[in-house]
């Protein structure tokens, strides 16, 4: 079964929603894959998820985009945590919660803001793993932007616990194809939502 399909078939099992008009975008992160679809090991400070783009045509799923990216803060921001309970993981699920804005000081650049409510574990104990870690729900700055072409073995300072694709151009090629979405295109302060899957599940 294609990757594709796998996805669908994971959310519909999940009760998820999906975007199946044409032209429109499921933003879709897989935890612990790579871009082609293979597992990887999903070793600690790694560019080692999925940022992909899933729509429709003629009524199958497609993949429209898939590129290197992390869901998770690397060793920096777990020994440096932004936030005293500790470093924020994303907690797998469904999120309506990003609009199109701007990101960053340093080099401030074009991505998806957090606008909604999300729900993060706290990695308190700093062993790079949500088991036994709190949740936390909250507005937290949980923006999906570029990792400024760090190395895939050095997440370094990118991430916080944002969804950050590892490379700007492919970062860019992301974001072109989301503002074509007609739901966008229709309403420039539509709120896109987020499926963060673990890949060994599908």
């Amino acid at each position: 079964m294609r990757l594709a399909e796998r996805i669908v078939r994971y959310m519909e099992a999940k009760k998820y929603s999906l975007a199946r008009k044409q032209g429109e975008k499921n933003i879709i992160y897989v935890e612990g894959m790579n871009p082609d679809g293979t597992l990887n090991a999903d070793t600690p400070n790694h560019f080692n998820d999925a940022r992909l783009i899933l729509g429709f045509r003629d009524g199958l799923p497609t993949l429209e985009g898939a590129w290197e990216a992390t869901t998770e803060p690397g060793f920096y921001y777990t020994d440096n945590p932004m936030n005293p309970k500790g470093a924020a993981r994303i907690a797998f699920g469904q999120y309506r919660a990003w609009q199109v804005g701007i990101h960053g000081y340093s080099e401030p650049h074009e991505s998806l803001i957090q606008v909604g409510l999300v729900k993060v574990h706290r990695d308190w104990n700093r062993d790079m793993m949500r088991t036994g870690d709190s949740i936390d729900e909250g507005y937290f700055g949980i923006n999906q932007h570029h990792g400024f072409d760090h190395p895939v073995n050095d997440i370094h300072t990118a991430g916080a616990g944002c969804f950050v694709g590892r490379l700007r151009r492919e970062h860019f090629d992301f974001m072109k194809r989301l503002l074509t979405d007609p739901r966008y295109v229709a309403d420039q302060e539509y709120i896109f939502t987020t499926t963060i899957i673990p890949g060994n599940k599908l």
